[in-house]
C-alpha cells in the first residue's frame, strides 16, 4: 500500500469481516487514490483510541451535483465496535460538509443481504431513510438499498 495510514484502514476493513474479497478490492483502489490525491474524489475521516485506529469513513462530492455528497465505506475495527466510533465519524463528516455549503445531500448505496442489516440499521439510526431498493442488483437475493440524508445548517 502506498501509504501506512490507508494499510492501517485496509487491515481495519479485513478486520471486520463484513467486506467481500471484491468490496476489500475496490477499498484497496480508493484508499490508494485517496493516498496520491488527498481529498480530490476521496475524503478520509479518522477515529482513535489509545493510539490505535478505532474506524474510518470515506466519502467524496458526487459528480455531476453542486451539494451532494456519497458516503462510500464506513468501518469499524471489531476491538472498537459497539461505542459509537461509527456514529462519532458519520457526525465528523456531516460537520465537515456543513462547514463548506449550508446544506448537503448525503448518499449511500449498500446491501440487502442479511449479513448488512446492522449496517442498514446504523444508516437509519444516523438519520438517512430508505429512498430505493434495486432487487437482485448485486447477486440473486441481494439487492442494492440506497439511503440519503439532507442536512442543514
Amino acid at each position: 500500500m502506498v501509504n501506512l495510514l490507508a494499510d492501517r484502514c485496509l487491515n481495519a476493513a479485513k478486520a471486520t469481516g463484513a467486506f467481500t474479497p471484491e468490496e476489500l478490492d475496490v477499498l484497496e483502489d480508493v484508499l490508494i487514490e485517496w493516498s496520491l490525491h488527498p481529498g480530490k474524489d476521496y475524503v478520509l475521516l479518522t477515529e482513535w483510541n489509545g493510539g490505535s485506529l478505532a474506524g474510518f469513513l470515506i466519502y467524496g462530492p458526487t459528480p455531476m451535483t453542486r451539494f451532494a455528497f456519497d458516503l462510500y465505506w464506513v468501518a469499524v475495527d471489531p476491538a472498537h465496535q459497539k461505542k459509537g466510533i461509527g456514529r462519532i465519524l458519520e457526525e465528523k463528516m456531516c460537520s465537515a460538509l456543513l462547514e463548506q455549503s449550508p446544506s448537503a445531500v448525503v448518499r449511500v448505496e449498500t446491501a440487502g443481504r442479511d449479513d448488512y442489516l446492522g449496517q442498514r440499521h446504523f444508516y437509519l439510526a444516523t438519520g438517512y431513510r430508505e429512498c430505493g431498493r434495486i432487487p437482485d442488483f448485486y447477486s440473486e437475493g441481494d439487492d442494492l438499498v440506497l439511503y440519503c440524508k439532507r442536512i442543514g445548517k
